[in-house]
């Protein structure tokens, strides 16, 4: 595997007219396409000078209640920080974005995501998290085929059924992959996200996928994860790195991209609360804490990786910066439903592990429909609620699912309610469970601004409205044939919109969407170059392997391996016990 890959660089991207000049890339009726032109943003952006923007007369939804929120108010924005909020502000020399009729708000925030897998989007939309190779799921056509290039036997995992000796991402892909998927979650007011790729199969992949963050402009967490080693086959590896030691690893990022704690992108670390490597005699977060990173792990039904992180004194007591992705299937014992104080059946749903969370001030990340989805366990709402924790909000995975933020809030507000309302029905409620209380929209906007922003440790800069702090502001279009009339804010925000609600997005003052378009990106270039990056992933991957070949898949098309297009990417196979469902309309 060459890493050395013809290198892609933002301005390749770039709208025609500035530096890059791509107006003969493509057709002019494609150039601009969800591209916003100078006319659109009326010299807001680009010259580089003192800015400052009103944004006049729309509802403020600030979620500080020291500011508070309005009917009808202004958003003074100087710089790259909001400066006033109130009625009728004066404002002399600022640019003015009307916003009546909108809601101005904090951008959305989301606390995890495989970004690399952008190129890969709903590549298993039916799949499951588990399965081994021919059945297509998470584990054995994401992880397996596209992200290791290699599978092996499920049943005596030392026989390699198919090695291609290389991964089939070259760094330019993860390139595209990070930056796609900043600018989309961007087009869907998500101003900040955190990025867990797991594709540091080589320095180079690295570097790509933390350059990709930077040029999108976007806020980010970058959580240093591992790749794929293959340093045996002569491919430099050298992820997690080590204490004092700035030439390889979470030590070289740090040193070499995240000098500040104040910049957009900052540092995250996927290694754990155990040994960071064999005979480390250190742990994976005091690794990461060395080097003033983030802690952000996945916990799937690991209740115990918990408890025994607890045990480690290494670990330290305060894990207010520790976020665990999914929690689910935490409880002590087997239980089918739960309320408050513990209450369950047919078991109590009392939860060592979440008590050691709730006490040591760690934070949660719950992917919703996700976890739904792909049978992670059931999302842990209701824990988290029963011990104090407001739980921020993840995508994922684009293999499986959107990204966007409304659908992520509706899930969230949907399924506790769902579960809560069920216990209401005798004939739903055997163990004679009391109601728990139901999330509010308000409450759920919480999770997609606040959480997201506090397991970030960004919550002094961004997640809510309030002069001094950062403006990272979304504008939605609320008069609009979909909302209008407005009755109740935060209820139009969760239960009613979606990404085509979402009219401007501010991060650090600079307007980075505005009127539904991206500022100053080439979108059909972008759209162009990810096509290109994953035909080249999938000829790799079809390309001369170093051991077999691919089997064929129970939904898959073969020789040459293909992802099915048009049917089920995953039924054949799923479930071989129960009787397929016979149906009528």
């Amino acid at each position: 595997m060459s890493t050395h890959s013809t290198p892609i660089r933002r301005r390749d991207f770039l709208k025609a007219g500035g530096a890059a000049g791509l107006a003969a890339a493509v057709p002019a009726q494609l150039a601009g396409l969800r591209s916003a032109t100078g006319q659109d943003t009326q010299g807001l952006i680009g010259d580089g000078r003192r800015r400052r923007i009103l944004l006049r007369g729309g509802v403020v939804l600030s979620l500080d209640p020291r500011v508070g929120d309005f009917e009808k108010a202004d958003v003074l924005i100087d710089q790259t920080k909001i400066a006033a909020i109130g009625p009728n502000l004066s404002a002399a020399n600022a640019e003015v974005i009307e916003c009546t009729g909108a809601i101005v708000m904090p951008g959305f925030i989301t606390t995890h995501h495989h970004q690399y897998e952008t190129l890969q989007r709903s590549l298993i939309p039916d799949g499951l998290l588990a399965g081994g190779w021919p059945q297509e799921s998470y584990g054995s056509a994401v992880q397996n085929i596209w992200t290791a290039g290699r599978i092996v036997d499920p049943s005596n995992p030392a026989n390699v059924v198919w090695d291609l000796g290389r991964v089939p991402y070259d760094p330019e892909d993860l390139y595209i992959s990070e930056l796609v998927a900043c600018l989309s979650e961007i087009s869907e007011g998500v101003t900040m996200g955190t990025d867990t790729s797991q594709a540091s199969h080589t320095p180079e992949h690295t570097d790509a996928m933390i350059q990709g963050l930077i040029d999108s402009g976007r806020r980010m967490v970058y959580d240093y994860s591992p790749g794929i080693n293959r340093s045996a086959e002569g491919f430099p590896y050298e992820f997690p790195g080590a204490t004092r030691d700035t030439t390889k690893g979470i030590g070289r990022i740090a040193k070499k991209y995240f000098s500040s704690p104040d910049q957009l992108v900052t540092l995250g670390c996927g290694a754990g609360p155990t040994e960071a490597f064999p005979g480390a005699g250190y742990t994976g977060w005091q690794l990461g804490r060395e080097f003033g990173a983030l802690i952000n792990n996945h916990n799937v039904g690991g209740p115990n990786v918990v408890i025994s992180a607890a045990a480690d004194s290494r670990n330290r007591a305060d894990w207010s910066d520790v976020t665990f992705i999914h929690c689910t299937r935490w409880q002590d014992d087997a239980r089918a439903q739960i309320s408050y104080n513990s209450a369950g059946y047919p078991n109590s749903g009392k939860s060592r592990a979440w008590e050691i969370w709730r006490d040591r001030g760690a934070h949660v990340s719950i992917a919703v429909l996700i976890e739904m989805q792909m049978r992670h366990g059931m999302p842990p709402l209701q824990d988290a609620l029963d011990h104090g924790i407001l739980p921020s909000l993840s995508p994922d995975v684009d293999t499986n699912m959107t990204t966007d933020p409304f659908s992520l809030m509706r899930g969230a507000f949907c399924l506790q309610r769902a579960l809560a309302n069920d216990l209401a029905f005798p004939i739903s409620n055997p163990g004679n469970l009391p109601v728990p209380q139901l999330l509010t929209s308000r409450q759920v906007i919480e999770m997609a601004t606040i959480a997201g922003a506090a397991a970030n440790r960004v919550l002094d800069k961004v997640g809510t409205l309030a002069p001094g702090k950062e403006a990272d502001i979304v504008v939605l279009d609320a008069r609009n044939i979909n909302t209008c009339p407005v009755n109740n804010v935060p209820g139009t925000v969760v239960t009613m919109m979606n990404p085509r609600h979402v009219r401007d997005v501010l991060i650090a003052g600079k307007v980075v969407y505005f009127k539904g378009k991206l500022v100053g990106w080439n979108v059909e270039r972008l759209l162009q170059r990810i096509e290109q990056a994953r035909d080249r992933v999938l000829g790799r991957i079809n390309g001369r392997a170093k051991v077999g070949a691919i089997p064929a898949g129970n939904n898959s098309f073969s020789n040459p391996y293909r992802p099915n297009l048009l049917g089920s990417c995953c039924y054949k196979g799923q479930n071989s016990t129960a009787p397929e469902y016979v149906l009528r309309p």
